[in-house]
């Protein structure tokens, strides 16, 4: 049975997005990687994600958060890091969101929904997007790849479930694999850290099980985004401008047996 969560110390929510069954018999290779972000990886961590052989990280997040949290790795000969320079709102959505929002289970329900339609269309979402796949349609067999923003689950959620609907993975998995974030991720012991900083930075009170439902996903958050962008296989095509030929490549260098 194939490990999907890789235990590391200062990194939440690393995992496969590989290894899963194809519609056509296949099997998607292990070495696809998702995760949250590395700027409080520990030595061992480093040591641990070296050894994956990693050519190639996708990171989505904006450039304000990049020079926030530096990854620190992969700072390494051989690895490719694809990042976008497209900045953004001055600040972020769901920063501001913390700060102003009366943090209730309706108005975080509210918030993730609009956030989840906006994410296919954010110029950096998109530029990241691209590029990832054309990695993934260029990398070899052997190769380990990456797929990382701030928390591993929004972003990064989408992108996989891209990835993992072209390679023929059903439906189904593809929504578990998602969801994993909620099965794999303490959320009492990230959002009492979490609690005392916010409270720190913006000096108001914030209640511990809200903010385990804003650092969780839902099924209905990617289907709000699915809705939006319509047939996945259109979006890749028209609205990431990616051609036949590529995403053809992609499920080849993807896929074994």
């Amino acid at each position: 049975m194939t490990q999907r969560v890789l235990d590391l110390a200062g990194v939440y929510n690393f995992r496969r997005f590989g290894a899963y069954d194809a519609a056509d018999g296949r099997t998607v290779r292990p070495g696809l990687y998702r995760s949250g972000q590395f700027s409080r990886a520990t030595d061992e961590d480093r040591d641990a994600l070296d050894d994956l052989g990693v050519t190639v990280v996708a990171d989505l997040r904006r450039p304000s958060e990049r020079a926030a949290e530096p990854s620190h790795w992969p700072d390494r000969p051989g690895v490719t890091v694809i990042e976008s320079h497209h900045a953004g709102p001055a600040e972020a959505p769901h920063i501001a969101f913390l700060r102003e929002a009366d943090l209730t289970f309706d108005t975080i329900r509210e918030f993730m929904t609009s956030t989840y339609r906006r994410l296919p269309f954010d110029a950096g979402n998109q530029h990241v997007f691209r590029e990832g796949i054309k990695a993934l349609a260029e990398r070899g067999e052997e190769e380990a790849f990456i797929v990382h923003c701030a928390a591993g689950k929004d972003r990064t959620g989408l992108f996989c479930a891209l990835v993992l609907t072209e390679a023929g993975v059903d439906p189904d998995t593809v929504v578990d694999d998602y969801l994993m974030t909620n099965r794999v991720v303490d959320f009492d012991t990230v959002a009492n850290a979490m609690r005392g900083r916010l409270e720190d930075k913006y000096g108001r009170e914030f209640r511990h099980e809200e903010l385990k439902a804003f650092m969780g996903v839902d099924a209905d958050y990617l289907d709000a985004a699915l809705e939006e962008m319509g047939d996945p296989r259109r979006y890749l095509r028209e609205e990431l401008g990616l051609d036949d030929a590529t995403l053809e490549r992609m499920r080849e260098r993807l896929l074994a047996g």
